[in-house]
């Protein structure tokens, strides 16, 4: 390579040469910018003793090598390292996966933890101040015995074969389980005649697709790049196939639930594309009449998972006008195998009853219950409560103070023995349906309170200002005070909203079988995991966290767009 070459700007070697470097300059700007002194003062606190750069260089070296020696080598009277973590996990005939996730994941927690006690012997930080080493030290150890034993219970004690064999029941319950397992085609049935059940599970599907349909939609609407939705929803769309498709204990055609879920993210892609599409190309007021239809949209499918489970007399009625055929009335038939209803025929006949939904199902209805019908029936209280006439507020403060007087378990007890009583003359009331209203009522009531703190904090000066815009006070009170109210008030209405949810767990001590109640009595019910009763609580404590903490990060997320989280924030919206 000649001169003139490395000197030339346009040749190839010299943009590849620069190019080289400017990715080197960069990677070691950010090396340099990363601190390790500072992390170590957060967690250890400032050395106590004074030291040349070449002995603290030396020192942290060596810390480091033997804490990475005892995290990996560790035996006998100090907690065990990697290594001999896996030969006890594989003393248990552990899989090689759980082994290494379980050994690893406490070592890379070991080190931490005996890296912060040398550092703080070592170095002497106790003299410099007490408090920071005293807590990292003992965060770092307190983290790795709770991690540890957690992580050895999931990955080599627990015997998860009890959950697999219930997937199905703890997700929908008993006797949409047999719906699926006892009707004519499932594998549960020996032949045909065996089987006596009519599959109403597309009532399930149906509400699914349409679940997926307004999750798609909502994150369109968030201008965010397409992998920050697609990524995270194509894995958790193919976790949930795959727990349909694991053969372990299963009792059903798998083709069938494979075959829905994928149908549900197909539609789940095309909803986030056309609402994506839709948001780059329009102004902002279309996007936000587009979100306001999503929302309205989310509050119908609530409603209209509650009416297909167990549709109305005039939805039948209208399946018959179209040809239906009650499929209740030619059970003979079916179960003899000489007709196959349709879907069709199934809407012309009876749905699934209130009391026969159980499972996760159940929980999922209750707690949207509490968060849809509770706010709206907040914003009435909340704006009943203000008002200045008596036949709209004493109503309202009479029923606020009422129900949050008492725990919700009695409210529960309420709904079931003496609320049918009282809608007796109106509705048939079962037990589902008045956990449904009594959720709704409860959540309504603490939600109404949060409103009324935000309606207090909206600023006069705009409520003057639409009026003098020629603004009716119910226009004044929708469109200006109660926005302002919602977006103030926002963290403290997802909470509200997250304690309904793992206030659903109350449903099993009036007997309602849903997700808790199954999971903590499936070991009872087989012989075969008399002993596994743990294990289904665990999951049980998961799934309500999984749940919980994405509530959690959509609050944080609508706070961001809002402009909640900055200093003075707020223009966004």
């Amino acid at each position: 390579m000649t001169d003139e070459t490395v000197q030339n700007p346009l040749s190839p070697a010299f943009s590849l040469t620069a190019a080289v470097r400017d990715v080197i300059s960069n990677i070691s700007g950010r090396v340099s910018s990363f601190s390790f002194s500072e992390f170590e003062e957060s967690v250890a606190g400032k050395p106590g003793l004074k030291m040349n750069p070449i002995t603290t260089r030396i020192l942290d070296f060596s810390i480091v090598t033997v804490s990475l020696s005892l995290a990996l080598f560790g035996s006998g009277p100090l907690p065990a390292g990697a290594i001999q973590m896996v030969d006890y996990a594989q003393g248990f005939d552990t899989g090689i996966v759980p082994t290494l996730l379980y050994s690893f994941t406490c070592a890379a927690l070991l080190l931490l933890a005996w890296w912060a006690t040398l550092v703080t012997l070592l170095k002497a930080t106790p003299f410099k101040s007490v408090g920071t080493p005293l807590l990292g030290v003992g965060s770092a150890w307190i983290s790795f015995y709770m991690i540890h034993f957690v992580m050895e219970f999931l990955m080599v004690f627990a015997d998860f074969d009890v959950i697999w064999a219930n997937r199905v029941l703890v997700l929908v319950g008993q006797q949409m389980t047999e719906m699926m397992t006892q009707s004519p085609g499932s594998p549960m049935c020996i032949d045909i005649e065996n089987c006596y059940g009519i599959n109403q599970n597309f009532r399930l599907w149906w509400i699914l697709y349409l679940t997926f349909i307004i999750i798609g939609a909502t994150y369109g609407t968030t201008g965010d790049k397409p992998s920050s939705f697609l990524v995270p929803f194509t894995l958790i769309a193919i976790v949930l196939i795959v727990i349909a498709w694991l053969p372990n204990e299963m009792n059903y055609h798998k083709e069938v639930p494979m075959t829905r879920l994928a149908i549900a993210t197909l539609l789940a892609y095309g909803s986030f594309g056309m609402s994506y599409y839709y948001c780059s190309v329009s102004e902002d007021y279309k996007a936000n009449r587009l979100r306001s239809y999503i929302s309205l949209g989310a509050v119908f499918t609530f409603f209209f998972a509650i009416l297909i489970m167990n549709p109305p007399e005039f939805v039948k009625d209208l399946a018959v006008s179209l040809g239906g055929d009650p499929a209740q009335e030619r059970l003979d038939d079916i179960i003899a195998g000489t007709w196959v209803p349709t879907t069709l025929d199934k809407l012309a006949g009876d749905g699934v009853e209130a009391s026969q939904w159980g499972g996760l199902f159940v929980n999922l209805i209750i707690a949207t219950a509490g968060c849809v019908l509770g706010f709206g029936i907040g914003v009435v209280l909340a704006f009943g409560r203000q008002s200045e006439l008596p036949f709209f507020k004493v109503p309202a403060v009479l029923l606020i103070e009422i129900v949050r007087s008492g725990p919700l378990i009695c409210w529960l007890y309420f709904a079931v023995f003496l609320l049918p009583d009282l809608m007796d003359p109106f509705y048939e009331a079962e037990d589902i349906i008045g956990m449904l209203i009594m959720f709704g009522f409860f959540g309504g009531c603490y939600i109404a309170e949060v409103l009324r703190g935000g309606l207090q904090a909206v600023d006069s000066g705009q409520k003057e200002a639409a009026l003098a815009l020629g603004l009716s006070p119910m226009q004044i009170r929708l469109q200006v005070e109660l926005p302002n109210a919602i977006r103030t008030t926002l963290p403290s209405i997802v909470s509200v909203f997250i304690g309904l949810w793992k206030d659903t767990t109350l449903l099993f001590i009036v007997n309602i079988l849903d997700f808790f109640k199954l999971s903590k009595d499936i070991p009872g019910g087989d012989m075969r995991f008399m002993s596994s009763f743990l294990e289904p609580v665990w999951v049980t404590a998961i799934v309500f966290w999984v749940f919980a903490f994405y509530l959690s990060r959509v609050s944080m997320r609508i706070e961001k767009n809002l402009g909640l989280v900055r200093e003075g924030g707020g223009e966004a919206a």
